[in-house]
């Protein structure tokens, strides 16, 4: 049953034995075959077996979509764990063992992703660094900074004292903590072996160094007791930047005492017509013929390439290029708009809603909530901001088991007893109301009546109020920034944590593994895409090609390409086409 609805490729890909590595190209099932392994590794295990099964992810939508999919197949079973690379080492390594290490002993938090940017962006100043100039937070296994630079590194220095004088921790310093906890202690990976019997890591080519060494040290300790299950694309690996390496089979078996591997491939795309796909083959830097299978193989939808608009009227050729998509009855859900950088989503959406008034858009990667989602304040906002809905009902009742657990840990006691069910905690939230109007003062009276009801004084727990005033302050921060302009009301706050409901505006990172029926894409322009710091490594060509195939590959049937003119640099001179697109030799559509 768990297999009637795979392919060959994928049913062998489920049940393949052992370590796997599993080449996906997009549209090819990626995700239905990491949910159903879930489940078929599930069906061997014992009720009474205490072994878990772990899926870990690269960003926490890419989580959710899991969990929302073993509901939809009717598995909701404790014994599967799911979470980015950092929450699972928060949760199974860093939380349990802190005790073991004296920098974290004596307390620590987790440090809010926007005033961590914000303190970088203060001792670039200090230190007479530009604003543009790249610092490299991240940590070779030994404990030296990645950043080669003198200057960075003095700056890196003053941040990590601040961070201690503060008990924070980043999330850079999260994953070296962590290995350092697996390396000086044995019996704890042996531990985490005994404990997962698989390990599936999605996106696996975007994996931090440290973290494939944070996992191979689980599997290494087991002995062939945990398998590991990588799924990914090196094509699709635009994280280079960020530290993400695409390392081979060999590089991860000599990580995991040469146990072996098996290299398994999924070829068959189910999302894009093949047209779609002949055409961002040119950006394919891996010789994997890839078929249209879905039931849109054969489907001409449209591609077009416009090259010549002015970047003053590129919104206007956007609403143009939504209401063609409209007008043939396409979803507006089922339309992305990929801006180039993620700072330029505000103004575009704001001048799309003034152009279409009657389309709803969805730009929620502006929410002015703390960015930082193991905030235990970002938790218990994220249950007052959600509406009850039968759709998202295990979501969170997901979340309110994580509330319990982590105000027990930092507070070191229990709900009062009424509220230590998580459906409880979810009647309790359902029936705070406040009669605030402004998104802060509703949170502020929502959360001062829930303590109030589970009997919990946050002011006497420091870190509670550390985390607290890093969640407030990012909002504050958030909300007065003039770059943004986000509105502060209650009903613009609850809208950001809405379903997809509207054209969605993002950026291709912020949609890698979604598929939309139509994509329309600008700023492709050298400078952009690659972006410069791209450029200054060296590696322009390979990220461009890989920027450009993630683009290109979201889309179903319509795909439409703009590198506008007028764009410049600093200096005055004009930005041009991305080489890569540039070079492409195509029939475009005219429209």
């Amino acid at each position: 049953m768990i297999l009637s609805k795979l392919n060959n490729e994928q049913k062998i890909a489920v049940k393949q034995e052992g370590n796997v590595l599993l080449t996906a190209c997009p549209g090819s099932g990626k995700t239905r075959v990491i949910i159903h392994k879930l489940a078929y590794e599930l069906n061997s295990l014992d009720e009474k077996d205490k072994k878990r099964i772990a899926a870990v992810t690269f960003t926490v939508r890419a989580s959710e979509e899991i969990f929302r999919r073993l509901n939809a197949i009717g598995i909701t079973s404790n014994k599967i764990w799911s979470g980015t690379l950092h929450a699972f080492c928060l949760e199974w390594i860093i939380r349990p063992y802190s005790c073991y290490l004296p920098e974290l002993k004596n307390g620590y938090s987790i440090a809010d992703e926007s005033f961590c940017s914000d303190l970088i962006n203060a001792l670039k100043d200090k230190y007479e660094l530009r604003q543009i100039d790249p610092v490299n937070l991240r940590f070779q296994r030994d404990g030296s900074f990645v950043e080669p630079k003198s200057l960075q590194k003095k700056l890196l220095t003053e941040y990590h004292e601040i961070l201690r004088n503060k008990k924070l921790i980043d999330f850079e310093l999260l994953l070296y903590y962590s290995y350092v906890i697996l390396t000086k202690y044995p019996k704890i990976p042996k531990t985490l072996s005994n404990l997962f019997k698989l390990i599936c890591v999605d996106e696996f080519q975007d994996t931090q160094d440290l973290l494939y060494a944070i996992i191979c040290l689980i599997i290494r300790a087991g002995k062939g007791n945990t398998s590991l299950f990588l799924v990914g694309d090196t094509d699709q690996a635009i994280y280079a930047s960020l530290g993400g390496i695409a390392k081979n089979i060999a590089e991860i078996e000599s990580e995991i005492d040469n146990m072996a591997i098996s290299p398994l491939t999924l070829a068959g795309n189910y999302r894009s017509s093949q047209r779609i796909i002949d055409f961002y083959t040119h950006f394919q830097t891996q010789p994997i013929v890839i078929k249209a299978l879905g039931r849109n193989a054969e489907t001409i939808g449209l591609i077009t390439l416009n090259n010549t608009i002015h970047h003053s009227k590129i919104v206007d050729e956007i609403a143009r290029l939504i209401k063609i998509s409209l007008d043939k009855g396409i979803p507006e859900d089922e339309i992305c708009i990929l801006v180039p950088q993620w700072w330029l989503i505000t103004s575009v959406s704001k001048k799309l809603r003034a152009l279409l008034p009657d389309v709803n858009f969805d730009a929620s990667g502006l929410a002015p909530m703390s960015r930082n989602r193991e905030n235990i304040w970002y938790k218990l906002s994220r249950l007052f901001l959600t509406e009850p809905n039968p759709k998202i009902y295990s979501s969170r009742y997901r979340w309110a088991t994580e509330l319990i657990n982590n105000f027990r840990d930092l507070t070191n006691t229990e709900f009062t007893e009424k509220y230590r069910q998580e459906r409880n905690v979810l009647r309790l939230i359902n029936s705070i109301k406040s009669d605030e109007t402004e998104g802060l003062d509703y949170l502020i009276d929502c959360f001062e009546r829930f303590l109030e009801a589970v009997e919990i004084d946050y002011k006497k727990y420091p870190q509670l109020v550390e985390n607290r005033k890093l969640f407030f302050d990012n909002i504050e921060n958030r909300l007065n920034d003039a770059d943004f302009k986000i509105p502060s009301d209650i009903r613009s706050f609850k809208s950001f944590y809405r379903e997809m409901t509207g054209v969605i505006i993002n950026t291709c990172v912020g949609v890698k593994g979604e598929e939309f029926e139509t994509v329309i894409a600008y700023g492709l322009l050298f400078g952009y895409i690659p972006h410069w710091n791209e450029v200054f490594s060296g590696n322009a060509v390979d990220a461009s090609k890989k920027l450009m195939y993630v683009i290109c590959s979201r889309a179903k049937n319509n795909l439409h390409l703009i590198s506008e003119t007028g764009r410049t640099t600093r200096r005055g001179d004009e930005l041009a086409t991305t080489p890569e697109l540039a070079s492409k030799i195509f029939d475009y559509d005219d429209i």
